[in-house]
């Protein structure tokens, strides 16, 4: 089957409406639990057991999905090599279409996340027939990605509005063909297309797509600047949400347009909000000395040395929290703190809009602009798997201890003069013991009535005990030899305890690495945060000064010309 991009619009219509309408059906009772560890994200516990249950043969009718599942998970823990080769040898069998549709799915979204955008179009049209309805949603995504990454744009344009029309992905597939459209000065039919992303949020009342909207707003303002329409920019800029991932950039862009606009006044409101946001976001740290500059052009003197004096503290303040920020990321345990905790961060702090509340304020501020980098998350998502793998090989270690001294308790167990010795001084404990009981037995029956009924309950109760430390007696007589522990199974044991510890130390070396990488890219950031407030200090305090000089020169005008009228 050849196919063209150029042609996928077709293709996705054809797929989408023959897409099969039933799940893959669990026949294995053991594949259904893998699935319950793979839907809630436990991937780890998901391929430990689909192991053991391909081991145990235990995947009879459902082996193939379960493999597919496998690959795909392999590919979550960003093993894309190992998952690759997972599929094709799973398409070098003769599997069920619905299977070998999925497993080309995958490989060509592994090639498209590697930048591969050839070898994933290839992959994608391999499959044939229908796809299962539980990937062909994405398959339609991914095929326009694909068509917008190779700037086949009328194709992609014709594909959102067939096959992706009312799908969770038609906004940003929008979005992405609206800015790839601006790449290729393909202006009017960008403005429409983010038009549509504007129009999609507000029949659709989700925060992701209010996201979005910002976005598609803050692109059209761009658009009228670059074209000299100031207030058509203003326009646009004045309907963004002054709260969210995007409005620091609104707001900075609203008053600089309202400032070429002559519009003093519009601009100072937007200024001051962004004024009292946290020093560590870069359009803050850009106001800050704006809005001490604009009331400096004004002619209000005092409110701008005011407002250069604050800007001065708050870079001295941002300066300070970017040291400490480097000895907290510096601190040994940071990073997997770090990490464990970032989803925790990002969703009880509101980054944008004051300082973060958590532990880590010294250090998070300064990471928005990187915690929306895909090559940064890509980091952290590996580092997260590497501290669960290591916590899961902790506990095994542990384990391999405790095996341990079972295997020398056992080495050290007894011969077979020892064992008779045992039974021997057993046999002469239980003859002592039966004739204490006999001459109690004989003592109760001197007692009256109520008494022997008291104490026979407890008798009787101690006739069972002996009778079932009688048959343990019995059987100990019964060995001829004592069990002595296999050199076979323990040198087994040893080598398995010693994978468990190399398999640790590796785990280990490549955290330190991950942890390395993740330091010096935030060390980087740092950097930039600090170099760009250096310079907007120096600003203020070129302001300040200049300022100053104002006032003293303004001082010893007034001197001269009094002096003169006293003359």
């Amino acid at each position: 089957m050849s196919l063209h991009l150029v042609k996928w619009p077709m293709l996705f219509l054809s797929l989408t409406m023959a897409a099969s309408s039933m799940a893959s059906q669990v026949k294995d009772l053991k594949y259904g639990t893998i699935l319950f560890d793979y839907y809630q994200q436990n991937y780890f516990s998901a391929l430990v057991g689909y192991e053991y249950a391909n081991t145990k043969g235990e995947l009879k009718h459902n082996a193939e999905d379960a493999r597919l599942l496998k690959g795909g998970m392999t590919l979550s823990y960003g093993l894309p090599n190992e998952a690759q080769a997972i599929f094709k040898d799973l398409l070098n069998e003769n599997v069920p279409q619905d299977t070998a549709n999925k497993a080309w799915f995958y490989l060509a979204k592994l090639y498209y996340h590697k930048g591969d955008t050839y070898q994933a179009s290839r992959n994608l049209a391999r499959i044939q027939g229908h796809i299962p309805k539980e990937i062909h949603e994405e398959f339609n995504y991914l095929a326009t990605l694909i068509n917008i990454r190779n700037k086949h744009l009328n194709a992609a344009q014709e594909a959102i509005g067939v096959a992706a029309k009312g799908s969770v992905y038609e906004p940003y597939l929008v979005f992405n063909l609206a800015v790839t459209q601006l790449a290729n000065d393909q202006q009017e039919q960008a403005q429409i297309n983010l038009e549509r992303v504007i129009q999609y949020a507000r029949r659709h009342a989700a925060e992701e797509f209010a996201v979005l909207a910002d976005r598609a707003k803050q692109a059209l303002a761009h658009i009228s600047i670059e074209d000299n329409d100031l207030l058509a920019a203003w326009q646009q800029l004045q309907s963004v949400r002054t709260t969210g991932l995007y409005s620091n950039r609104a707001l900075l862009s609203y008053g600089w347009t309202a400032i070429k606009l002559n519009q003093f006044k519009q601009a100072i409101p937007a200024l001051k909000a962004l004024n009292k946001r946290s020093i560590s976001i870069a359009e803050v740290q850009e106001a800050k000395v704006l809005l001490a500059h604009l009331y400096e052009q004004k002619g209000a003197t005092r409110s701008a040395l005011k407002h250069y004096l604050l800007a001065e503290k708050a870079f001295d303040g941002g300066l300070s929290s970017i040291k400490s920020a480097r000895k907290v990321i510096a601190g040994q345990r940071i990073p997997e703190e770090f990490v464990v905790n970032l989803e925790a961060m990002m969703d009880e702090t509101d980054w944008y809009g004051s300082e973060p509340s958590l532990d880590y304020n010294k250090l998070t501020p300064f990471l928005i602009e990187l915690m929306s980098s895909n090559p940064f998350h890509s980091v952290i998502k590996e580092l997260r798997d590497l501290y669960a793998l290591r916590n899961n090989m902790d506990f095994w270690a542990r384990q391999a201890k405790e095996h341990m001294l079972i295997i020398t308790h056992r080495q050290q167990g007894w011969s077979s003069k020892g064992l008779q010795h045992f039974i021997k001084k057993s046999e002469g404990q239980q003859t002592q013991l039966e004739l204490a009981i006999s001459d109690l037995r004989l003592h109760t029956m001197t007692l009256d009535v109520k008494e022997q009924e008291r104490f026979s309950a407890l008798l009787e109760a101690t006739d069972k005990d002996f009778t079932y430390l009688n048959d343990k007696l019995e059987k100990i007589k019964a060995i001829k030899k004592p069990y002595q522990q296999s050199e076979r199974n323990v040198l087994w044991a040893k080598t398995l305890h010693h994978r468990i510890k190399s398999k640790l130390i590796k785990i280990n070396n490549m955290i330190n690495q991950l942890e390395n990488v993740m330091r010096i890219v935030v060390n980087a950031e740092l950097d930039k945060h600090q170099e760009r407030m250096t310079y907007y200090l120096a600003q203020a305090r070129l302001g300040k000064a200049r300022l100053y000089d104002q006032t003293l020169n303004s001082i010893e005008d007034d001197a001269m010309r009094n002096a003169g009228a006293m003359k």
